[in-house]
């Protein structure tokens, strides 16, 4: 099994000085003299010999040209248009482009249309619920923590709606315009904190995620003032859904300001009656916004699990908290411009600076192997050095003042003359959280908490040469968001790849042209009709014609080898001149278009080393999967061409795991790995099915007999074709029940079966291929051996008709067995079992068995699953295709063990996958799993595996 030599084809290096016309020329003159000596003494130009030795240097030096290119240099040559989009994989068809690593997340996440930003975070503060360990065993309560890694939260900012606007955080920012005593009208803005967000789970929050029909909404309490915060009110809302009702609490601040006591009242009566408006309200938009991000969450979590690699789960979606920020200063402005466009740019620059949007790049043109770092992406390239820039956890005033002056185009804005007094606060549910001090305003330095730019809660007062102007705050609004809303500039595109479409290529010949057509006319060579000159000489020139136009051949041919998409079996495409030359049919052999055809082995070989060599560019080696598999000639081609044209689905994300939220029972939603196992170790399909059938009687013909020792029978209702095993002295039941799967591994052949005589009556006995005895026909005597050996044949066309191995696997990711908290009372999880040995854990396992863990589970019968030599080797191919960081333990199940595993595990995957499924059905499925689980480490460990 050891690879000594490399599967890549290499060139042969031609010998200096051998190629070309001078050199060719030269030692065939030296070999000329040698073999003619005195007889042939004219080497001038003008004798037949020399001319035509010469036409043949000439043409064997440009055949041999195209022959010692580069194979680059080669197919550029050959290529057609389009040619290498379909001859060969591009880069982003064969190389891995799955996430893997938390930026890789992060980037996949900001790919999608309504992900603004994303932050992916390991769950390192304990288990839901804490798992502990206590002399080596599982517990709920006390001992050493154990932190079960592979599992991931997802803090989400979604992009702005393009109907609802701002779906993030709890703030709703609302106008209302009132008619003054004076005959004016004045618009007030308030901002209303709701006590919940999408990812909430109170009552009310869960409520919302579902549009509600609403009958009626009462304000129970009035707005209530908050006495240490002027303009600041509470409410609470009683919301009725036409029977049953929701109670929510608010918090309204209304930063207009208010000049009197009347002018206050009504403001407040104006936004109390708004606030009960179940129609265009606040509280209908709400439950639109919710509804909105609740389903984007979910989406969100499809995509994930979609794409989640082995041992790897996503644990909580969360939503980003905004802690809003809010800008005062004094503004001094050229005389004579309109104030809201200016302020509306100061606002857009603040927010931008504030909140900085991420930005889709072009990638270096110098450096464009940085593009094919981390996952495809649909809307261009994201470079690590923008994403890894920490949030700041402090907004410098200087910074704020800097970016004030120069406006979005970066350059000094002449309209604005200064800016004093520049302060910073920030609010959270509507609060003052904090001032600016000493040139910077602090921040949370929780990730989770998100700074935004209120312009409602920002006081800007403008003056113009002195005199205090006023303005609409809700045109600088509208104005605002026109800017905000204005798509970015995208990055500039790459120049388009050269393709070499306009490059100067050299034409090629479609047809073998003859060298004899490049000889003198005294020759005769280009009549087509015989003559005795022509006739000679074009018997001299057949074996040159004939080397000449196999090598044009051959390398015309080069693209057709290399490509992914040649099917076809022949390697040498030699040249027929019956067909190419005509005048050459009377010249030839009946047998000449047969000899001239290469042998198909040769060709099969041929074809074998070149499919290696396409499978050694990607990474891939098939060249023992043969032997492994039986395979040979033909057969071996046809699973190597399939396992290469199956490379791109593959290799693309080849760490992925099966997406345990779909169907995955019976259907291709299955690991990556697993599909890739299916081609390299020859199995029939990628399917998540039973592999067995029930083996125990009466449902199956197998049954395990005594409580201890243990033996079995094999009955299949007829009682000349009963048999059991040897003795029943088998200590263990696994053990039966291996010696019980070795009647199927050896019983479906005759061959294996012997026929034994005793005081003149006979019996029939199964032997293994070391001769040693598995079975025993059932104290039935035969009056003769052709009876006994009618009653065998019986038995083993039934076990080969009837259970045929259905060879396949499993992959158990013990990371989707952990415990989890459940909301129905008194639930709990059944914990998987170190194994142990004389109390200390087992040699091979560790404290977490939980992280990490990947077990393969394959059913030890039949002609090659049987094999311990197969095994063994097979069990090297699957932990060598599974990422190296995942401790995997291959394990091969007799027939019994087998039935109790595929019965958990389809119960199990079929639970989890169902929507409709109750806590109740999805714990008792996980406890059919970790029990299952056990019981195979059990038997591991009384086989002595470890």
């Amino acid at each position: 099994m050891n690879q000594l030599i490399p599967p890549f084809i290499k060139p042969v290096e031609a010998v200096a000085g051998d190629t070309d016309y001078s050199s060719l020329r030269a030692a065939a003159m030296e070999m000329i003299t040698g073999y003619s000596g005195r007889r042939w003494t004219d080497h001038n130009e003008h004798d037949p010999g020399i001319t035509t030795l010469e036409a043949l240097c000439y043409a064997l030096t440009e055949q041999l040209h195209f022959s010692n290119l580069s194979v680059s240099e080669l197919l550029q040559l050959l290529r057609e248009k389009d040619a290498l989009q379909t001859d060969f994989f591009q880069p982003q068809d064969i190389l891995f482009n799955a996430p893997v690593t938390l930026l890789d997340w992060k980037k996949f996440l900001v790919d999608q249309d309504t992900v603004s930003n994303a932050w992916l975070t390991p769950l390192t503060n304990g288990n839901v619920p804490p798992l502990f360990l206590k002399n080596n065993v599982y517990n709920y309560t006390a001992g050493k923590s154990i932190n079960i890694r592979g599992i991931y939260n997802a803090l989400l900012q979604w992009a702005p709606d393009k109907n609802l606007g701002e779906l993030n955080g709890n703030i709703l920012s609302i106008p209302r315009t009132l008619n003054l005593p004076n005959g004016t009208q004045k618009t007030y803005w308030a901002d209303l904190i709701f006590s919940f967000t999408w990812d909430s789970t109170d009552v009310e929050a869960i409520a919302f995620r579902s549009i509600l029909a609403i009958t009626n909404i009462t304000l129970t309490t009035g707005l209530v003032p908050d006495v240490a915060a002027p303009g600041v009110y509470f409410a609470t809302l009683k919301i009725d859904l036409g029977g049953p009702s929701v109670t929510v609490n608010v918090i309204l601040r209304i930063n207009t300001e208010m000049a009197t006591g009347l002018e206050r009242a009504n403001v407040e009566t104006e936004f109390g009656n708004y606030l009960k408006d179940k129609i265009a309200g606040p509280v209908p938009v709400y439950n639109k916004i919710i509804n909105q991000a609740w389903t984007l969450s979910l989406n969100i979590r499809k995509l994930l699990l979609a794409h989640r690699n082995l041992a790897e789960d996503f644990f909580q979606l969360s939503a980003v908290k905004i802690i809003e920020i809010g800008l005062q200063c004094d503004l001094e402005l050229t005389p004579g411009i309109e104030i809201e466009p200016v302020l509306a740019e100061i606002f857009y620059v603040v927010d931008k600076f504030i909140s900085p949007v991420i930005l889709f790049e072009t990638p270096d043109p110098q450096n464009l192997a940085d593009s094919f770092e981390g996952p495809e992406l649909l809307h261009g390239y994201l470079s690590d050095r923008q994403l890894l820039q920490s949030p700041s956890c402090c907004l410098f005033l200087s910074d704020i003042l800097h970016i004030m002056l120069e406006g979005k185009q970066q350059v000094r804005n002449p309209n604005i003359i200064a800016i004093f007094n520049l302060s910073l606060q920030s609010y959270i549910n509507n609060k003052i959280a904090g001032n600016s001090e000493e040139n910077c305003l602090r921040l949370l330095e929780d990730i989770s908490w998100r700074p935004r730019l209120n312009i409602f809660k920002s006081a800007i007062t403008v003056r113009q040469r002195g005199v205090m102007k006023s303005f609409s705050i809700s045109d600088v609004f509208n104005r605002f968001n026109v800017l905000k809303n204005t798509p970015a500039a995208l990055p500039a595109a790459l120049p388009p790849a050269d393709t070499g479409a306009d490059a100067v290529q050299i034409p090629l010949i479609p047809a073998y042209y003859p060298v004899q057509y490049e000889l003198p006319d005294c020759y005769q060579l280009s009549l087509q009709e015989k003559t005795a000159v022509n006739t000679q000489m074009r018997g001299y020139l057949f074996f040159f014609e004939q080397l000449l136009a196999n090598m044009q051949s051959q390398w015309q041919h080069s693209m057709q080898l290399l490509s992914v998409a040649n099917v076809g079996t022949e390697t040498r495409f030699p040249v027929n001149l019956r067909q190419a030359l005509p005048f050459y049919d009377s010249y030839l052999k009946a047998g000449y278009d047969t000899a001239l055809l290469t042998d198909n082995k040769e060709n099969q070989l041929r074809r074998s080393l070149m499919l290696d060599h396409l499978l050694a560019r990607l990474g891939e080696d098939f060249r023992y999967y043969g032997s492994w598999n039986n395979l040979t000639g033909a057969a071996l081609n046809t699973a190597k061409y399939n396992f290469l044209i199956s490379l791109p689905a593959l290799a693309t994300a080849r760490l992925q795991a099966f997406d345990y939220s779909k169907v995955s029972w019976n259907s291709t939603n299955t690991a990556t790995v697993q599909q890739k196992l299916v081609h390299l170790l020859h199995l029939p399909d990628n399917l998540s099915k039973r592999r067995w059938k029930n083996p125990n009687s009466p449902a199956g013909p197998f049954s395990i007999t005594g409580g201890g020792p243990f033996g079995f029978t094999v009955n299949n209702g007829n009682p000349l074709q009963v048999v059991n095993s040897p003795n029943n002295n088998y200590a263990f039941r696994y053990e039966a029940e291996d010696a019980a799967t070795a009647v199927i591994q050896w019983g479906g052949n005759i061959g294996n079966y012997q026929i034994q005589e005793k005081a003149g009556a006979y019996s029939y006995v199964l032997l293994n291929d070391e001769q040693q005895l598995i079975a025993v026909s059932n104290n039935v005597l035969f009056v003769s051996p052709a009876a006994a050996l009618a009653a065998a044949t019986a038995l083993a066309a039934y076990l080969a008709a009837q259970w045929l191995p259905l060879e396949g696997m499993h992959l158990v990711e013990m990371l989707l067995l952990r415990p989890q908290v459940y909301v129905t009372g008194g639930l709990q999880d059944e914990l998987l079992t170190i194994p142990q040995v004389n109390g200390a854990i087992a040699e091979g396992f560790n404290e977490d068995m939980y992280s990490s863990q990947v077990m393969a589970v394959l059913p030890g019968a039949g002609p090659r699953f049987g094999d311990p030599g197969y095994q063994e080797v097979a069990a090297a191919v699957i932990r060598k295709e599974l990422p190296a960081w995942l401790q995997v333990r291959v394990v091969w199940l007799n027939i019994f063990k087998m039935f109790e595993f595929e019965e958990a595990y389809q119960s199990w995957v079929s639970t989890v996958s169902n929507p409709a499924a109750t806590e109740v059905n999805i714990q008792s499925a996980k406890k059919g799993m970790v029990r299952i689980v056990n019981s195979i480490h059990d038997m591991l460990r009384l086989r002595g595996e470890y």
